[in-house]
């Protein structure tokens, strides 16, 4: 509220005393939001600088965590390649099992042919023997 100087001289030294009292209390008044105002804009840029660096943070993890699912699809991959490689050589082992079971059941065919072979050649000696024993 303005005072017109010319209306000034009809005012009385305690009005204007006070008029002086209340224009400094809303000065301090001003002057309090003033500082509160301040202390929140300094609160809000650091929340701001905080926020910044939160999104560098996020940006930072964005990109490990697309390099860590390159990783792991590479991995799955190569693990992949490796299971099929082992299905191929269990596949092998379980014919090389066969064949050598196969052969070991050839082995005992041909080790009892040889015994017998042996039985009968032994018998044939003996028949031998005692016909030439008969015959002298």
């Amino acid at each position: 509220m303005s005072i017109d100087p010319a209306r000034l001289k009809e005012l009385d030294p305690t009005a204007l005393m006070q008029r002086i009292l209340d224009l400094q209390d809303q000065l301090l008044q001003s002057q309090e939001k003033n500082l509160l105002l301040s202390a929140q804009t300094r609160e809000l840029e650091r929340v701001a600088r905080d926020a910044d660096d939160l999104k560098g943070e996020l940006t930072s993890q964005g990109l490990l965590l697309a390099d860590k699912s390159k990783e792991n699809k590479h991995l799955h991959q190569e693990l992949s390649r490796v299971t099929a490689l082992l299905d191929v050589k269990l596949n092998e082992l379980e014919e090389l099992r066969a064949a050598v079971s196969d052969l070991q059941q050839q082995l005992r065919m041909r080790e009892s042919e040889r015994d017998l072979l042996a039985v009968m050649l032994n018998e044939a000696e003996n028949a031998n023997r005692r016909q030439a024993e008969g015959s002298n």
